[in-house]
């Protein structure tokens, strides 16, 4: 039996992950400091243990590396979160390579098959070419206080294949897009579904960053689980996109929300975002060599959200 640890677990995508990789009978180890995620999301399943550690704690985080002595470790944990990156964009770049800089160390004590790294859409900038390859380059810009993010990821990308090189190991780099479904954190700090939803059920007046013409490309939390889940014996040393490539304008996704939440649609606008990426869609040719099962199509995920 495989043994895997997962930072980030008790996150949105870490905790979903969780889920499908037990019940694929791995035997899972979680670790989070519920900076964002939270105890509930943990899995209850005879083949999960769970610690409570920050991936910034190198003492910490080898204690468990070596009680657990993983064969496969996916590291999710980060800040994230879009207000995060213009809020405290030093501490989203520093922690999260800092993070990973640490699993890495980690894992040169270990006898690990493989490495998976979550990296992010975000590093291919604000106007990429679509649908997104793989092939398309890295984006960066240093007066760009958002890429706080992206930067730290891009770092991350370089790091994990660069070690996994040097010490022969396998690695895979997945840039998952806009992701969505049960779990998602909000009060001003989640992702565009849930802050939609959230407004809604406020009853105040609802509003959107920008015009609403950016678009977005949205997959049900539970498909990215399983595409993950199903690459680990499937793909290696590669760089893939992890998301649904069914596009939506903004203006049209919090109007099909308010419909079928069966509330009138009266938006007001406020100043976007600074360098918001105008749109994202992943070329998904690469999973579906790999994942031929149905995605979960946007008016279904959304109905499963609000009823």
């Amino acid at each position: 039996m495989k043994k895997i640890l997962v930072t980030g677990a008790a996150g949105f995508l870490g905790s979903h992950l969780c889920d499908s990789l037990l019940e694929k009978n791995y035997q899972v180890l979680g670790i989070d400091n519920f900076f964002r995620g939270k105890k509930e999301n943990l899995p209850k399943h005879k083949l999960f243990t769970f610690q409570e550690v920050d991936c910034l704690d190198i003492n910490a985080l080898r204690i468990a590396f070596d009680s657990f002595n993983p064969d496969i470790v996916i590291h999710y944990a980060a800040i994230n979160g879009t207000r995060y990156f213009y809020d405290i964009p030093y501490q989203v770049c520093n922690d999260n390579i800092k993070m990973t800089q640490n699993v890495l160390i980690c894992c040169n004590n270990q006898n690990i098959e493989q490495i998976i790294y979550a990296s992010s859409s975000e590093v291919y900038g604000p106007n990429p070419k679509t649908p997104t390859k793989e092939v398309e380059p890295i984006e960066l810009y240093t007066h760009a206080t958002r890429d706080s993010y992206a930067s730290s990821k891009a770092i991350g990308e370089f790091l994990v294949k660069l070690w996994a090189e040097s010490n022969n190991k396998n690695y895979l780099i997945i840039r998952p897009f806009n992701t969505y479904g049960p779990r998602m954190a909000t009060n001003g700090y989640g992702q565009v579904i849930p802050e939609f939803i959230e407004r809604i059920k406020s009853n105040e007046q609802f509003y959107m960053y920008g015009d609403g013409k950016q678009t977005r490309s949205f997959c049900y939390v539970t498909d990215h689980a399983a595409i993950v889940s199903e690459l680990l014996t499937q793909s290696k040393n590669e760089i893939l996109n992890i998301g649904f490539d069914e596009e939506i304008s903004i203006y049209d996704l919090a109007k099909k929300i308010h419909n079928i939440m069966s509330i009138e649609f009266k938006p007001t606008f406020k100043e976007a975002w600074s360098h918001d990426t105008k749109w994202r869609k992943p070329d998904i040719s690469k999973v579906l060599n790999i994942y031929t099962k149905e995605f979960t199509k946007l008016s279904t995920g959304l109905k499963l959200m609000i009823t």
